[in-house]
């Protein structure tokens, strides 16, 4: 420590964080730390907006007030790491209502360079236009931006109000092995060669399932977690390999108990993270009726896109792709997006071909209702009119409406159409910002002879990841 920097971390010690100062404060003598986001010469009179995780402050160095100070503004850069001493002053009419702290800036009597920097490979802030592997590279940087910041405020914050909200309601929090030996789960394990037993191996846990039962059978009757979990499994937008979940485990309790708390939890969380009341109690729904509308077992209830079975409409009709998925024992489905046939290009349209590949399904049919109430579409010449006009009134088409169809088997057809109502949704805006809809899908379907166990203790004690489905 240089005796420059000593006395900022010593004697002076920081006064405030650079989101913390506001009108009140003028006339105030403070101390200030952080990394300087951006810096603007005038003429005789430096600025700089000095940002530290809770925001930034506007810093002036003018070389009337100290010479020393002013020349470490004319030196710095952005990313140096600096100390300042220096009064509270007014903005008066130059005020920017854009930050908290824009009614006020500090004229700077003292500063020192705590750390330099080198020129970032991408600037620090909200929106940056660089890799993905970039930001990885120097993650460290990534991390500096506010979107980043943000996230991992909040992620700590639900931890604590997850621990205030359980233990507040006699729940236990303890700690399981990660070092383990491998259980029956839905996926592989990843697994850790030991030194000392050389040929055999550790897993991970997929989930502490059997450390948790026996806190359960030893008499604890509350317990939770926020653990680590690992599975070898493909990387997927809603699928990753290593997570964290909330886990749960009660004693003597009801369904009705653990909605409740599950309810109770959420609740704090949304409160204290976000200044939510989110009504309760949550809506349930079964899980058949969840994939019938929504082909998916987390549905989205912020929009409308609901599914729409029409395997009775097109049995036996001349169309082989629909009448052959019919007889096949799988269905015919379709998604009505009201008037939206002059929104969507055909270029578009053919792209999201792509959106239902991927999910299995061999092709995308789509339909659009024309002026004059005809049909435009990739199959309309192969079915008769009245097959035409019976499709029409079950999906309730109107004249600038798109309709999009998938034949498959069920368990396609659902995942499909289930991926491809979210896309259209964000692509045509329609999730308001700040809407929530929680909902409980209930009545899962027997699991398999394998994981019939871990399906019991969900059913008693349902797990957030699969019992609570939030959109979000």
């Amino acid at each position: 420590m240089t005796e420059q920097v000593k006395p900022f971390l010593t004697a002076l010690k920081r006064s405030h964080h650079n989101a913390a100062l506001r009108g009140s404060d003028v006339g105030a003598v403070v101390v200030l730390m952080g990394w300087v986001q951006a810096r603007r010469d005038h003429g005789g009179c430096t600025f700089i907006d000095l940002r530290d995780r809770e925001g930034i402050t506007q810093l002036r160095f003018d070389p009337t007030i100290d010479e020393a100070a002013y020349e470490v503004a004319t030196k710095a850069r952005n990313e140096y790491v600096i100390a300042i001493q220096g009064t509270v002053e007014s903005r008066g009419g130059n005020a920017n209502d854009k930050i908290p702290t824009g009614e006020i800036e500090v004229a700077v009597s003292r500063a020192e360079v705590l750390n330099s920097a080198e020129p970032s490979p991408f600037p620090i802030r909200d929106e940056v236009n660089t890799s993905e592997a970039n930001r990885l590279k120097y993650r460290f940087l990534d991390l500096r931006r506010a979107p980043l910041q943000e996230a991992m405020r909040v992620r700590s914050k639900t931890a604590m109000a997850v621990r205030n909200h359980l233990v507040d309601n006699g729940f236990w929090e303890f700690e399981t092995p990660i070092l383990t030996k491998a259980t029956p789960e839905g996926a592989r394990d990843y697994l850790v060669p030991s030194r000392v037993h050389p040929g055999r191996f550790y897993a991970l846990p997929q989930s502490p399932q059997i450390f948790k039962q026996l806190f359960m059978v030893a008499g604890y009757e509350r317990y939770f977690q926020i653990c680590r979990c690992f599975r070898d499994e493909d990387l997927r937008a809603d699928r990753q390999p290593e997570f964290t979940q909330i886990d749960i485990e009660m004693s003597f309790v009801t369904p009705e108990d653990v909605y409740e708390v599950v309810e109770g939890m959420l609740g704090s969380i949304f409160k204290q993270v976000k200044g939510i009341d989110i009504p309760r109690p949550f809506p349930r729904m079964p899980y058949q009726e969840a994939m019938d509308r929504f082909g998916s077992d987390k549905p989205d209830l912020r929009f409308a896109l609901e599914l729409c079975d029409l395997s009775e409409q097109v049995k036996g009709c001349g169309f082989g792709v629909f009448s052959g998925a019919v007889e096949a024992g799988g269905s015919v489905r379709a998604i009505r997006v009201p008037a939206s046939a002059g929104a969507m290009t055909r270029k578009e349209i053919d792209g999201l071909t792509k959106v239902v590949a991927e999910y299995g399904a061999k092709g995308l049919a789509w339909c659009r209702v024309k002026e004059d109430g005809s049909w435009q579409s990739t199959f309309g010449k192969f079915l008769d009119e009245a097959t035409i006009a019976a499709l029409t009134e079950r999906l309730g088409l109107e004249v600038g409406d798109l309709a999009f169809f998938v034949a498959d088997k069920n368990k396609v057809v659902y995942a499909a159409l289930g991926a491809l109502r979210q896309h259209l949704a964000r692509h045509f805006n329609m999730i308001e910002e700040g809407d929530y809809k929680f909902l409980w899908v209930v009545d899962f379907p027997p699991l398999s002879t394998t994981r019939r166990r871990v399906a019991i203790t969900r059913c008693t004690t349902p797990s957030p990841r699969r019992a609570l489905r939030t959109s979000r």
